[in-house]
């Protein structure tokens, strides 16, 4: 049992400038007003974490992410998608199942210290990243990009193997895009979606070639053809969603489509800016992902909050086009859901005790409003705790689950063994 105190609250639902949380096992039995707090029953034994002043807040779901490509960080710099995408491919032809594991690894150390509580992926041997999730204690929602039928149907005993593990694992499907496979991948993802009963993550419209391409090879725009062809009928995270027609956008909300906005990933590579204050008040499901550290460079969460604020202003040219606690929503709740976590992402009696606590110290973080400071002032730096299903991973500097210099170690390895 945790009694956290002296921390400014943000449940998602509501902001206490002196709140508590009292957290028993993986669950949340107070979140508010530390004043109206009900004493914790001492005979049970509790830790107090005294914030400092800090602010408390549920943990953040990153709803895109290729984590072992942070052993990529800095390759292909500077160059277009598709440019970009043939300078990694072949350094990743190097990747072993052991680089996969370090490489997913480091990301997880870069995530908890960001306040990242739970993170949704797509790659490439993904026995070993999930058990480096199972190891590290972070909530992760798994897939392969697939593109191939033998690829697709790899989930199935995948899903059969690690599926609920420990309650912090999901096996979803995982398509890589529509211009790197053909109508037969994409129908047997959708097809072993529905048979195991998961959603799909895919790559959709992410730039303007892409787009132009599919409606060449398909005489539609991508999630058209995705429509077409079955693949919406499940629950789907679709990452990117910059280059969106006004039907594309009613197809996302026809079929409850959740679209992971990738705000620096999407501007490192001259992508575009995704149209999230259209999508929103057209009623699409929009997260916020940080794509790979590849293409970003950085997994912080709380730079991708800002970002996407401040794109949607001046794109849109109304500074009121979103809000800050609906970025919020967005970076927690909705993309929880997206993983198909849908207890996490608001910190509320019941719900699994995932939070973050940011440095009672930083002189920025003491604005007049809670949720403004967490979406224009923080960043993954000023995080001092982060908490997973009632467990502490991360505190000021500190793993309790990761070897960190030994993950140094073997990524520092890793790094020299794929540039040779």
């Amino acid at each position: 049992m945790y009694l956290i105190k002296n921390v400014r609250l943000y449940t998602g639902r509501a902001s206490y400038e002196r709140g508590a949380v009292i957290t028993d096992g993986g669950r949340i039995i107070y979140a508010g007003d530390e004043a109206s707090m009900t004493a914790p029953p001492i005979l049970g034994g509790v830790s107090v974490i005294d914030g400092g002043g800090g602010i408390c807040m549920p943990g953040l779901c990153d709803a895109h992410c290729h984590a072992p490509m942070v052993l990529l960080r800095g390759e292909g710099a500077d160059l277009p998608l598709f440019d970009w995408l043939s300078c990694v491919q072949e350094m990743e032809e190097n990747f072993t199942p052991e680089t996969i594991y370090t490489g997913t690894m480091l990301a997880i150390m870069e995530l908890l210290r960001g306040g990242v509580t739970s993170f949704a992926d797509m790659y490439f041997e993904c026995a070993d990243m999930i058990r480096a999730v199972i190891d590290s204690g972070i909530r992760a929602n798994i897939t392969r990009g697939s593109t191939s039928v033998e690829g697709v149907r790899s989930h199935i005993d995948l899903h059969r193997e690690f599926d609920g593990a420990d309650g912090r694992v999901r096996v979803y499907v995982g398509l890589h895009g529509e211009y790197t496979s053909d109508e037969n991948v994409a129908r047997a993802a959708a097809e072993t979606a529905r048979e195991l009963g998961v959603g799909v993550h895919v790559h959709m419209s992410e730039s303007r070639g892409e787009v132009e391409g599919c409606i060449e090879r398909h005489g539609v725009t991508p999630p058209a053809y995705f429509e077409r062809i079955g693949l919406l009928d499940v629950p789907v995270i679709a990452a990117h969603c910059v280059h969106l027609t006004d039907a594309d956008i009613d197809i996302l909300v026809r079929h409850g489509v959740y679209a992971a906005h990738n705000p620096a990933s999407n501007m490192y590579l001259a992508s575009g800016i995704a149209p999230v204050a259209k999508m929103r008040a057209r009623g699409v499901n929009v997260a916020i992902g940080t794509d790979g550290a590849a293409s970003n460079n950085t997994l912080d969460m709380f730079r991708e909050m800002r970002l996407a604020a401040l794109l949607s202003k001046v794109s849109t040219m109304n500074a009121s086009s979103i809000a800050a606690a609906d970025v919020i929503k967005m970076a927690t709740e909705t993309g929880a859901r997206a993983m198909g976590f849908d207890e996490c992402g608001v910190l509320e009696a019941g719900r699994p005790a995932d939070l973050c606590i940011l440095d009672g110290g930083a002189l920025h973080l003491h604005g007049a409003d809670i949720a403004s400071d967490i979406v224009y002032a923080a960043c993954g730096a000023d995080v001092r705790l982060t908490m997973v299903n009632g467990r502490v991973l991360y505190r000021d500097g500190e793993y309790t689950t990761i070897d960190a210099e030994l993950m140094r170690a073997l990524a520092s390895s890793a790094r020299k063994s794929l540039r040779k």
